[in-house]
């Protein structure tokens, strides 16, 4: 009854938002990447950078919908914030004894709804350049109808490093290759640069130090801030080729969680800064700059579709709901938010361990 009751009520709600959109995101090709450790150096109090790695895109940050992101993890967790950008289920509702989502939970989902679900299936395309096995990845991806996957297995890459890992540009330019001009497309991209361990020569000019770090924790840092500098060069360029290309084109971007260089002990007055990154959403086209500065990964798919001005299904008006009223930057709830914060906890119960009451209609836009 309590299920039936959520979905009538976002029924009404995707309707009336539904009367202001008119664009569907299926419409135009998707691109969700998820860069590897990615978060500015400054931000931490006690860091000091002999300049500034990420220029450019602290200029794209200015120029669209922007803000920081709340991590879940420090170090790590990079499939948790993944699931959670995919699917919209908010990490935070789950329990705290959960480590990894895609093989502790997922399994057990009886439906596991997914942003790319709105694209057709030979449209959806993984790019991770890493083990496919990592995370259950390759099977996870299986299950949600992905066409391609390509990963550190797959046969003919032309990819090269930077630092010890594989580049951002590589990266970049797998998603050039594999896009379409006729076809709208969804990609989700896991970057590998700027995962640990971190070493890079250059711009050698580009020096990092921390309050109370050892030699060797300065060391990484000079490293990290390198490999963003990098990071910045490279993103730049992949969204120039992206303007140049004649189809709409949204990218979300963001980190995933801080690099694990630093020492806890810097964070002792300054713990949200432990786990805040950026993100941004761009698009090739001309879109509203929307005010969000700070967000959960769960709402970014909610916040592309009012970007991007499309139609919602009811689960989607549900995270809009969220997003406005109810997510990470709201630290008290009034009954309204709160009473939507149980509505997103209760379906994502329904889907997670509950009976599985929701029906194929929450999930799709309403004629």
């Amino acid at each position: 009854e309590k299920i039936k009751a959520i979905e009538q009520k976002y029924q009404k709600a995707s309707q009336i938002l539904n009367t202001e959109r008119t664009n569907k995101i299926e419409e135009q090709t998707v691109v969700y990447i998820l860069s590897e450790s990615f978060s500015d150096p400054a931000r931490v109090e006690g860091v000091k950078l002999s300049q500034n790695p990420i220029s450019n895109i602290q200029d794209i940050k200015n120029q669209t919908t922007s803000g920081l992101m709340k991590s879940d993890g420090y170090g790590g967790g990079t499939a948790n914030m993944e699931f959670q950008s995919l699917t919209g289920l908010p990490f935070y509702n789950l329990s705290p004894s959960i480590s990894v989502a895609y093989t502790e939970v997922v399994p057990k989902m009886n439906k596991f709804p997914v942003i790319s679900d709105q694209f057709e299936a030979k449209n959806r395309i993984a790019i991770h350049l890493a083990a496919p096995t990592n995370y259950s990845r390759n099977v996870i991806y299986k299950s949600l109808g992905y066409s391609k996957f390509v990963s550190l297995i797959t046969k003919g890459l032309d990819v090269h490093y930077q630092g010890v890992n594989y580049s951002d540009s590589s990266s970049y330019q797998l998603i050039l290759d594999n896009m379409k001009d006729s076809q709208n497309q969804f990609f989700s991209v896991m970057t590998m640069q700027n995962h640990s361990p971190w070493l890079e020569a250059n711009p050698e000019t580009m020096e990092g130090k921390g309050e109370g770090f050892t030699d060797e924790e300065n060391s990484k840092l000079t490293f990290y801030s390198r490999l963003l500098f990098q990071t910045d060069i490279a993103t730049k360029n992949f969204l120039d080729q992206l303007s140049k290309i004649n189809k709409k084109i949204t990218v979300v971007f963001y980190g995933d969680h801080l690099p694990g260089l630093y020492p806890t002990s810097i964070f002792k007055n300054q713990e949200e800064n432990q786990y805040l990154t950026d993100y941004f959403v761009w698009s090739n086209y001309e879109t509203p700059k929307l005010n969000y500065s700070l967000v959960n990964s769960s709402d970014f798919s909610a916040l592309v579709m009012e970007q991007t001005n499309s139609k919602v299904s009811p689960y989607y008006a549900l995270q809009t709901e969220v997003l406005h009223k109810a997510s990470v930057d709201k630290s008290d709830l009034d009954a309204e938010a709160q009473e939507i914060a149980n509505d997103m906890r209760m379906i994502e119960y329904d889907m997670v361990a509950g009976k599985g009451y929701l029906s194929k209609d929450f999930f799709k836009v309403p004629q």
